[in-house]
């Protein structure tokens, strides 16, 4: 049978997009939401608030190619914004949605990090360190579950921020994981479902700044006499998605069970030795990537610039955090307490005089900076390769980043395009005001992750429904002194929604940061992600966010959650290393 030769030429899939999305227009035109806000004679609210999201997502996923997938939702957006005209919406698009997120101090930090980053694994590649030190794990990681558990290990070990997570520990874990045949898809899914939900989690990062300010400000909304820290601990048992996310990642490679589209990218990856399918696209070019020129390096040439970026960002953010918070509030940070690490920490990443500012990506970028003349220094300074190959090898990240940050601005693009249009307004409508308060929690957990989804971004998702959704908990009475549970929940419930958006949303920066990383085709990575995060999602809901709500004990989730799971992977997954092949 004769194959196709370009999607866009294939009847069936112009009909299945026909059909998503003329059923999707059907139904939110049916969907009964609050009356639609204007601004400056604009409707912000309107379900068409929806299409450009679900425009990307549906090219994407039905065409396979994020470019026009990007493409299309941004001009679809922006026809939206600024009307018909291309005189009106070209130049208005240009300048508030792409210059305004290229011009951004947060986005040209992130792009400066990435790129001295990406500059510092060419040259460890270079100079044989990286071999050399995948060379050493391999003693311990014997087989592909090891090199799967390492790597699940250093996601957790990086626990302080998920940018530097997502970029260091894909880019020095693919020569290990490629070497046990392990698919460039489930690298991308190890490393996406342990950045987000461990720095989501974890008691400091520089996620926790921005969450405990949004929390203590909404509880004050509320009526809840408990300050944003506090919150931030009770919730803790009730990150269902959070925990079960990291808990099922485990379980696939210790039962060695996959299924759906991560069984066939593994099997072919095991079986064939194709770490990327046929007709692949990933964002960093394999043309391009870094290469091993010496096969003689030392590990440590790899080992110490890795460890010394991941020693500065910490540094520079106790310090940086501590000089801050002292200068806000004029008492002295202890770096010795846990209460002390967590200022520190909340003050480097969030200030309060400039919120939009770029925070801790500032220290990220200085630590590349070094990190990546030290990688250069060490193997001149012990003649395994010289300073032209050095800079020549660190400047060969430029040509491997044009595509990534092109798919960076997009995406920052459509997350403005979303708030423009008010697709926040228009979901928080659905929700309607006559709710049993029980179902809040639920409720809320599936509307956070909707809007992280649209909208790829999980910060924008908790800055918009935490200041709504808990000041509505408390007027539903979900609050007392004697029993907060489904307030809790509904906090929680908000911070996991978001954080599902954040790693399976193909506009969010954190999940094309993990393709990036992995070098892996992005639509692949979320194609094979996004069904273990909806059966997540779904144990979640049922067995946390509904049974919990109900009056089942919270202990009863972590029990029923890891062998509901086992049951899944044994009764549907299968081990790709022995599984038969399987029909194309």
């Amino acid at each position: 049978m004769k194959s196709e030769t370009t999607p866009w030429s294939s009847p069936t899939r112009w009909s299945a997009f026909l059909g998503v999305i003329g059923l999707v227009c059907l139904v939110l035109s049916l969907l009964p939401s609050s009356a639609v806000e204007e601004i400056n004679g604009r409707p912000v609210g309107h379900w068409n608030a929806l299409l450009p999201p679900i425009l990307a997502v549906t090219v994407a996923v039905i065409f396979r190619t994020l470019v026009w997938a990007l493409l299309s939702a941004f001009t679809l957006g922006s026809i939206l914004t600024f009307g018909i005209n291309p005189i009106d919406f070209v130049p208005g698009a240009a300048v508030d949605f792409m210059w305004a997120n290229f011009t951004n101090q947060f986005q040209i930090y992130i792009f400066g990090f990435l790129f001295c980053l990406v500059g510092l694994i060419h040259v460890t590649y270079a100079s044989g360190g990286i071999q050399a030190m995948v060379n050493s794990i391999s003693r311990l990681a014997t087989t592909r579950k090891r090199a799967q558990g390492v790597t699940f290990l250093s996601g957790i070990a990086v626990f302080f921020d998920d940018y530097s997570n997502t970029v260091v520990v894909g880019n020095t874990m693919r020569e290990l994981t490629d070497r046990f045949k392990i698919s460039r898809e489930k690298l991308a899914y190890l490393v996406d479902s342990t950045t987000a939900p461990i720095a989501g989690l974890a008691l400091i990062s520089t996620w926790i700044a921005f969450e405990v300010f949004l929390l203590g400000s909404a509880a004050q909304t509320a009526g809840v006499p408990l300050d944003g820290y506090a919150i931030f601990f009770q919730m803790l048992p009730f990150r269902f998605y959070c925990w079960g996310t990291l808990a099922f990642l485990v379980l696939t490679f210790l039962l060695q069970r996959e299924f759906g589209p991560m069984l066939k990218a593994e099997h072919r990856a095991y079986h064939e030795g194709k770490l990327l399918r046929d007709g692949a696209r990933p964002l960093v070019s394999e043309k391009t990537q870094a290469k091993t020129e010496r096969t003689n390096g030392h590990a440590l040439h790899a080992v110490f610039p890795i460890l010394l970026v991941i020693f500065i960002i910490l540094g520079g953010i106790l310090l940086i955090g501590s000089a801050r918070h002292e200068g806000w509030f004029g008492d002295a940070v202890s770096l010795f307490s846990l209460a002390g690490l967590r200022d520190a920490f909340g003050a480097a990443a969030y200030d309060i005089y400039n919120p939009t500012g770029p925070g801790v990506m500032q220290i990220l970028f200085w630590a590349a900076i070094f990190g990546g003349f030290t990688a250069i220094l060490l193997p001149v300074a012990t003649r395994h390769i010289t300073v032209k190959q050095g800079l020549q090898a660190y400047g060969r990240a430029i040509p491997t980043l044009y595509m990534a940050a092109f798919i960076l601005i997009m995406a920052w693009s459509m997350k403005t395009i979303c708030e423009t249009l008010g697709t926040d307004t228009y979901l928080i409508s659905l929700l309607g005001d006559r709710l049993p308060p029980f179902t809040l929690p639920l409720l809320t957990f599936f509307l956070a992750a909707g809007t992280s989804f649209a909208m790829g971004s999980s910060w924008a998702t908790m800055g918009i429904l935490i200041p709504v959704i808990l000041p509505l908990a408390g007027a539903l009475g979900l609050w007392s002194e004697t029993s907060g549970i489904l307030f809790f929940m509904t906090a929680s419930a908000v911070l996991d929604g978001a954080i599902f958006g954040d790693h399976c949303s193909p506009i969010s920066d954190t999940t094309v940061l993990s393709s990036i990383s992995a070098h892996c085709d992005h639509i692949d990575h979320v194609t094979t992600q996004v069904i273990y995060a909806v059966v997540v999602m779904g144990l979640a809901g049922a067995l946390g966010y509904l049974a919990v709500a109900l009056g089942l004990p919270v202990w009863i989730y972590f029990i029923c959650f890891p062998l509901s799971a086992t049951g899944i992977l044994l009764s549907l997954g299968k081990d790709p290393t022995r599984a038969p092949l399987l029909s194309p």
